[in-house]
């Protein structure tokens, strides 16, 4: 394996066969422990605690030994994907309305306030994931303008159309979308910052970009992106994204999990994850 500085990773893994796992690395070995045996996506941390999301099962804190303390179904039509913290206040991605709605952490999770992306109640643009920095918003969505049918057969063949996907920023102050940050994106996922860089997965094109630059490029489709120091770690699902004729056409078979990239060397290890699609990484 790789090496790596000791660390914990939070991993969920969603849809089939989902749950959420701790990755721990110690002396150059790793250990791999199931925490929650339900399908997860959006996770992050809340003080000494963790949030995380799960269509069928709503939203859990979890305490620091990861021991469930609070869960709150929420309606499964929503179609929950990303979650970001600031000031006492969840903003969770309710992808099937093109809304991000803002809850409040303090008060039963009461839903406060919403974003919405697209008067439609139907998913039209396929927001999933957001970082805020700041009073900013980073968003990823598959498609900008909204747009019918994103997830058809014919959208994973890129050069059929030229992709619609974005990352823009929208600030929580102005109550607006300030600008478009990148554009042409085929399917984007997983948005950071770090060390003032934009990091984030273009998973249609199987890669990992820093602001413009492709700085990781796997075989499958990438989907959870983590940063800590010089090492980066992304996820790599089976994946149900590629369509089963195009996986017929090509032999590809895909492993479930995560790479463990050196970004100095550019050297790579990977770890199998036993589920079938990683939704998110955070480093503990």
């Amino acid at each position: 394996m790789l090496p790596i500085d000791d660390c914990k990773l939070l991993i969920s893994c969603c849809n089939h066969k989902g749950a959420l796992y701790l990755v721990q690395f110690k002396h150059q070995e790793y250990e791999i422990k199931k925490v929650l045996n339900v399908g997860c996506t959006g996770i992050t941390k809340y003080g000494s605690s963790f949030v995380v999301l799960s269509n069928s099962h709503g939203i859990f804190i979890l305490d620091e030994n990861l021991k469930v303390i609070k869960n709150k179904a929420f309606c499964t039509e929503l179609d929950l994907h990303g979650i970001a913290i600031d000031n006492d206040k969840a903003y969770i991605i309710e992808t099937k309305t093109n809304s991000i709605g803002v809850y409040n952490l303090e008060n039963n999770l009461e839903r406060i306030d919403e974003i919405r992306f697209s008067s439609e109640n139907d998913d039209v643009c396929h927001v999933n994931d957001l970082y805020i920095v700041n009073d900013k918003l980073y968003v990823s969505m598959f498609s900008n303008p909204p747009r019918k049918n994103l997830l058809s057969f014919t959208s994973y063949f890129p050069n059929k159309t030229i992709p619609k996907g974005v990352i823009l920023e929208y600030s929580l102050q102005e109550r607006k979308v300030v600008k478009i940050c990148y554009d042409k994106l085929l399917q984007p996922h997983s948005v950071l910052h770090y060390d003032d860089k934009m990091y984030y997965c273009v998973s249609g094109d199987f890669l990992v970009k820093r602001n413009v630059e492709d700085i990781f490029k796997c075989l499958g489709y990438t989907r959870g992106l983590a940063v800590r120091n010089q090492t980066m770690f992304i996820g790599q699902s089976e994946s149900r994204q590629i369509p089963v004729l195009l996986k017929k056409h090509t032999n590809i078979l895909l492993d479930c999990g995560i790479y463990v990239h050196d970004i100095s060397t550019k050297l790579s290890s990977f770890i199998h994850i036993p589920s079938e699609e990683i939704y998110g990484i955070l480093v503990v």
